[in-house]
């Protein structure tokens, strides 16, 4: 079952920081939180735009039916945002911290290639050359080599990814 309070203070987090987050920048943020051993209920399956879970789709829609978040739909994203301006954060979780303060500002392309790696690193292998290949499999020529690479040397930097 999804932490719905977790989530909700994830998404009063990003917005403090920067702006309310679209959906795909939830969904990556989310499985890196998760990725670190945060477990907040969602299952993630590679999708189009990398790593996704219907479980936490699904809840924010709940949520939203709830009035505890807003959807805010244009053609391009779908902005999601506490609705309550005086809604007080409960869940606590330096995890959960640390993940927004480093990625943030990452945009959802970026948050797309990073999560993508580390989906491929998870469940595939944990070789650099490996990863590049999966995710070539997987995003074609979205991304080029050198990007692939850069975002698997930074998942090393932020510890994700070990060796």
């Amino acid at each position: 079952m999804v932490n719905k309070e977790a989530i909700v203070s994830i998404i009063k987090r990003i917005s403090t920081r920067n702006e309310p987050p679209g959906k795909k920048t939830l969904q990556k943020t989310v499985y890196l939180i998760e990725a670190k051993g945060v477990d907040l209920g969602c299952d993630y399956n590679i999708h189009f735009f990398g790593p996704y879970s219907h479980d936490l789709d699904y809840a924010v829609r709940e949520l939203s039916d709830e009035g505890l978040l807003s959807i805010q739909y244009s053609n391009t994203e779908h902005k999601i945002s506490v609705s309550n301006e005086n809604y007080q954060e409960t869940y606590e979780n330096d995890i959960i911290n640390s993940i927004i303060d480093e990625f943030g500002k990452d945009t959802p392309s970026e948050l797309e290639l990073l999560t993508t790696a580390l989906y491929v690193y998870i469940q595939l292998d944990k070789n650099k050359s490996a990863i590049t290949e999966g995710v070539q499999k997987i995003k074609g020529n979205k991304y080029s080599k050198e990007r692939i690479q850069n975002a698997i040397e930074r998942l090393r930097t932020t510890e994700f990814i070990t060796g």
